[in-house]
């Protein structure tokens, strides 16, 4: 959620004002983005993952989904949808935040590349270590484009300076 209202509250400060979420989505993004300032669309998630076509009928600047796992109905973003939605973002200079918020469990199929992957000038991929380590830790991460960089880190003094430094040394020697 950290990264998630840093996120929403970066996009808002560079000038998005409409924000698509999935329909179902995760609780409390609506209200994490209204108070970011943002309107919410809901766009209906189907077998394939998010209407691309709902997305871009919505006249939205960014777009928020959970594509690896989305939640809470569990479909992973085609590959067809997941080019379509890259096109769209790049067609209309819109953003993308890919909230990979599990991805790293995979206990029905084979993990799925990011779209951040596909398009880094266009998608903001957030991430943690909640549910591999433990949730009490609060260390996650986002990949920011450059374009979004400088509004990134200003929200994130905003909200708070850091997790603690020791945590981080410790996650770091963990990954090394």
């Amino acid at each position: 959620r950290n990264g998630l209202n840093i996120v929403l509250g970066a996009l808002a400060a560079s000038g998005v004002r409409r924000v698509a979420l999935e329909d179902p989505g995760p609780e409390l993004l609506a209200a994490i983005a209204v108070r970011s300032g943002l309107s919410v669309v809901n766009v209906p998630v189907d077998e394939e993952g998010i209407d691309v076509d709902g997305v871009e009928r919505a006249g939205v600047g960014a777009v928020v989904l959970t594509p690896a796992h989305q939640s809470p109905t569990g479909v992973a973003l085609s590959a067809e949808k997941r080019h379509a939605l890259v096109a769209w973002a790049e067609r209309s200079r819109a953003t993308i935040v890919e909230d990979d918020y599990d991805a790293e469990f995979r206990y029905d199929r084979q993990p799925v590349g990011s779209i951040q992957g596909l398009a880094p000038e266009r998608v903001v991929s957030i991430g943690s270590v909640s549910k591999t380590l433990a949730p009490g830790l609060r260390l996650g991460w986002i990949v920011a484009p450059p374009h979004l960089v400088g509004a990134t880190v200003a929200q994130k003094q905003l909200l708070g300076r850091g997790a603690p430094a020791l945590d981080q040394q410790a996650l770091a020697a963990l990954i090394e």
